[in-house]
């Protein structure tokens, strides 16, 4: 027996307020990253202040230190302090780093209601972060690290969704799934809400810019992100054409490019495929396998 239209309407609107009750009941980001990232776009802000803030931060500090050393990444191991770091890396790359520490605090563990294994959530978002910043590169986005960022942070939503998913409503979850959907349409009748709309409350509780929230919430839908469609669109591309493994992509379940984000970069689906057989080489050559 299925149940009456207004049933369904008001248990699906007592899911959305219990799940946008969670949001509010979330911790705000640690302080130090929040004064790290109002620092990098202070005027005249030196590198010796943030590195000072950085410091106050021993996962973080780790973190950028390791960067700056890297042979991967074209750097010598001769950096030994934290304000060096800051010099070589630059603010653009620190902001990524931060964000991406930001994000990281609770990505690496399994999602039981998505039926992803641990580390897939993060394979995911790095694989979909460095898809970004290839294809940000090729079609001449101004700022590659912002997209990568957005693909990194990207599906942070999930990670709120995830414990409904799991605990309360997972056989319906489940049972849409049934249905080939993609996870956001299956979010969307399920919840009432989907994970890039969550995240992006995340990402506004976490005084994010103003681009990268617009990125998360849109990464599926491009056209509405207004000024900052570009980057929601490189966002989609990459979400679509991740380079994992294939026993991850099928517990990422089906993904699809948006028809909008070929249209909003000017770009052709095959164009799209020729830079996307580029973007698995390299990221196979300096990542893993990937497909």
């Amino acid at each position: 027996m299925v149940a009456p239209q207004s049933d369904n309407t008001a248990i699906i609107d007592r899911r959305v307020k219990k799940i946008l009750r969670s949001i509010e009941l979330m911790r705000p980001i640690p302080m130090v990253i929040t004064r790290i990232m109002r620092s990098l776009d202070e005027p005249g802000s030196s590198a010796g202040y943030v590195s000072e803030i950085i410091g106050l931060d021993q996962a973080l500090a780790a973190n950028v230190l390791q960067a700056a050393n890297s042979a991967f990444l074209g750097y010598g191991p001769s950096c030994t302090t934290l304000k060096e770091a800051v010099m070589r890396l630059g603010y653009k790359r620190i902001r990524t780093l931060v964000l991406a520490v930001a994000a990281s605090r609770g990505m690496d563990g399994s999602l039981a209601g998505y039926n992803m294994a641990a580390g897939d959530m993060w394979a995911h978002s790095v694989a979909t972060a460095v898809a970004a910043q290839w294809f940000a590169r090729a079609v001449d986005y101004l700022e590659p690290e912002e997209a990568y960022s957005a693909g990194l942070l990207h599906d942070i939503g999930k990670i709120v969704l995830n414990k409904f998913a799991e605990e309360e409503y997972k056989w319906v979850f489940k049972n849409q799934q049934k249905q080939s959907e993609t996870i956001f349409e299956t979010e969307k009748k399920t919840f009432g809400v989907d994970h890039a709309y969550i995240g992006s409350l995340m990402a506004q509780k976490w005084t994010f810019p103003q681009v990268l929230i617009n990125a998360i919430q849109y990464h599926h839908n491009p056209e509405g992100a207004g000024e900052y469609k570009q980057l929601a669109a490189i966002t989609n591309l990459a979400n679509a054409l991740t380079p994992v493994d294939p026993e991850t992509l099928t517990r990422l379940g089906p993904r699809k490019v948006n028809e909008a984000s070929y249209d909003i970069l000017k770009i052709t689906p095959d164009r799209v495929a020729a830079m996307n057989s580029q973007m698995v080489t390299y990221y196979k050559m300096n990542f893993g396998t990937g497909r």
